[in-house]
């Protein structure tokens, strides 16, 4: 409660600053641990980008206090606090947060994610034209390309597992995420693009069906697996 009061009230001037000497100094005290918070957190995200951008694992198979490899994140950690002294005494005197857990792996790669999302959103409505691709794997990895600055941009989006394999499931899991993001002009929209575009060939007269670049040798290379 405490929280979602100190919120509400954020930014508005609150007369008890003005008057209670205490209040003001406690709510310095609370300010400053703030600060240290998210320089902590800093650090800690910034850890969590360095595994994503070389693909490393952020688990290790054992993470106990006595293990001799508790996966490279919390290895990481460990080493910029060796770098850092803030951020080794959070990590050595932290009782409630210290940040490494999985669960707040998780969280904070969520909200990483939606940051990114916010960011990919504002492109898209300032580019001109769209273009989505779907590439299916065990799941269905979404991408968008754009024009960005008269450059052409792409960009991953996610992950997904549609209800089914088939056209009509995938076709409805990649709308699902095409639709709200072009809401205001679909127009916008001017190529779309499916790794195994042949189930869907019977769907729809339109759409037409363009062989990869070296699609010849792709067939050849099918024939001789088949002989």
């Amino acid at each position: 409660m405490n929280n979602v009061f100190s919120f509400s009230i954020l930014g508005k001037l609150n007369i008890r600053t003005q008057f209670n000497s205490a209040y003001r100094n406690d709510l310095i005290k609370h300010n400053n641990q703030v600060d240290k918070n998210r320089y902590v957190l800093n650090k800690i995200i910034n850890c969590i980008r360095f595994c994503g951008a070389f693909e490393l694992a952020l688990r290790g198979h054992d993470e106990k206090e006595n293990s001799e490899n508790r996966g490279i994140f919390k290895e990481l950690v460990n080493f910029s606090a060796e770098l850092d002294n803030e951020l080794k005494v959070h990590i050595q005197s932290a009782k409630l947060f210290k940040g490494t857990s999985k669960t707040t792996q998780n969280e904070l790669l969520e909200c990483m994610l939606d940051v990114y999302h916010e960011e990919v959103k504002k492109e898209i409505a300032n580019s001109p034209f769209v273009a989505v691709i779907a590439d299916e794997t065990t799941d269905v990895a979404c991408e968008f390309q754009y024009l960005c600055k008269g450059q052409p941009v792409e960009r991953f989006w996610r992950f997904y597992v549609p209800d089914g394999h088939d056209a009509k499931s995938i076709a409805a899991c990649v709308l699902n995420v095409v639709n709200p993001l072009l809401d205001q002009n679909p127009n916008k929209l001017i190529a779309q693009s499916y790794d195994g575009a042949s189930v869907m060939s019977d769907c729809q007269d339109l759409p037409k069906h363009v062989g990869i670049f070296s699609h010849e040798v792709f067939i050849q290379f099918m024939k001789i697996g088949k002989t």
